[in-house]
């Protein structure tokens, strides 16, 4: 009884999950875009590629001039990493990173996915702002 009550509960959670992060980088897109579109510069400010104990595959990288996308594997899980680079005001670019996660219809799994964002936050937060400070310190 207890598992169909908790199947009916997580049944109201999203399969889909997205975490988000932006920050404001003072520098135009064209300064942005080799760290972001080229994998072998991730390891100077993305924290996931940084921490050696963690195993993370990247297959189907599509490169745009405003968007980079890949699916990441870890730990028998695949997920999918977008960069979107914007321009609003000349100098100035906007790169938001997200991921999308798709969880099955496990109770675990639904609720296990309500954490995502708080895990995967800070480590984004930090990268990016890694990614400000290697991108804005250079001419």
């Amino acid at each position: 009884f207890f598992f169909l009550l908790l199947t009916l509960f997580t049944s109201l959670i999203p399969s889909e999950v997205r975490g988000s992060r932006a920050v404001d980088i003072q520098r135009n897109k064209e300064q942005v875009l080799p760290l972001i579109s080229d994998t072998l510069n991730w390891h100077k400010w993305n924290r996931w590629f940084q921490d050696s104990s963690r195993r993370i595959e990247v297959k189907n990288l599509a490169v745009s001039d405003s968007l980079i996308s890949a699916v990441w594997t870890t730990d028998n899980r695949g997920f999918t990493s977008n960069y979107a680079l914007f321009e609003i005001r000349e100098g100035t670019t906007t790169v938001q990173w997200y991921f999308d996660i798709k969880v099955k219809w496990y109770p675990w799994e639904k609720l296990g996915s309500i954490v995502y964002d708080g895990q995967m936050g800070p480590v984004m937060e930090e990268s990016l702002g890694n990614l400000k400070s290697l991108v804005e310190s250079n001419p």
